[in-house]
């Protein structure tokens, strides 16, 4: 017989125990009116929102109820334009887990900055696919460490760069901007005022990329430097191989805003480090990539 069962508690019959509803039988609830420690609990556990939004700021209203929440962002309008994704505050997000991911091609320069609730950037996307995942302990904003973001530079030679007779010298300083070519620079790490690499970040790093250099010239490269020290270094007296010098994926630890120079050595009679305009021609590039955002 079908009625209408009216209770403020329920209680087990004997004290502590299982409350158990029949297994042929429905418990039907209405959505937001089962709460857990006073949260409540709505239909799926993982919803995910697709905003171009700018600024989008997620409040607690998006993610009651939820174990996981998405940000699928959409940063492609415009030119280096910066998207804002703002974080709810700790205490509303203790129980979700929060993901925002760049879904789109990014218009040139464009970023997407994710901040906490006090408006501080805890971590930025410049390229499709990038992401991040945030968790809270109710106090504190927490990065789980599932996250990607690229920062990708390839610079190369345009014009031949001279090195004297045991020279030691900083390639694309000497070079000037006229005389290379940013092929790419996804995060802006490239600075073509200073001619260096300036980490956007603290974080793991690597540096690598070609060296072409005049044929049978003792002439090294890459060698670095990180904020004007030399970190790999071949004296202009060492007996170094003639014609190419490569330097292969070197990994280095950075904090934000150093940088790193890349300089060539040549041990004995004056040559170039070669560079050509066009990319199908031999001539030398140097690469540096963001492994991991400390």
């Amino acid at each position: 017989m079908a009625g209408t069962l009216k209770l403020t508690d329920i209680a087990h019959s004997s004290g502590a125990g299982t409350i158990t509803v029949d297994s042929l039988a429905t418990l039907a609830i209405s959505t937001g009116k089962l709460t857990v420690g006073g949260i409540a609990i709505e239909t799926g556990a993982h919803t995910t929102a697709v905003s171009a939004v700018n600024p989008l700021t997620i409040t607690s209203g998006n993610i009651t109820g939820k174990s996981n929440y998405t940000v699928s962002y959409n940063a492609s309008s415009g030119t280096s334009t910066a998207f804002v994704v703002n974080l709810p505050a700790p205490t509303d997000f203790a129980t979700t887990v929060i993901s925002v991911v760049s879904s789109t091609a990014h218009g040139l320069g464009n970023s997407i900055i994710i901040k906490d609730s006090a408006g501080t950037e805890v971590y930025t996307l410049y390229h499709k696919g990038d992401y991040c995942t945030f968790v809270s302990d109710g106090t504190n904003t927490l990065r789980t460490g599932n996250e990607f973001a690229t920062i990708r530079s390839e610079i190369a030679l345009t014009a031949n760069v001279s090195v004297a007779t045991t020279a030691v010298l900083d390639v694309f300083n000497s070079a000037t901007a006229t005389n290379y070519t940013v092929v790419d620079n996804i995060g802006s790490g490239w600075n073509s005022t200073t001619h260096d690499f300036i980490a956007p970040h603290a974080g793991l790093y690597r540096f690598g990329g070609h060296g072409a250099v005049e044929t049978a010239r003792y002439i090294s490269v890459w060698l670095l430097k990180k904020n004007s020290a030399w970190v790999t270094y071949i004296a202009t007296l060492t007996n170094a191989a003639t014609g190419k010098g490569n330097l292969n994926e070197f990994p280095m630890s950075l904090a934000k805003n150093d940088s790193i120079e890349f300089w060539a050595s040549n041990h004995s009679t004056a040559g170039y480090v070669t560079g050509a305009a066009s990319a199908t021609s031999e001539r030398a590039f140097a690469n540096a990539w963001m492994l991991r955002r400390y």
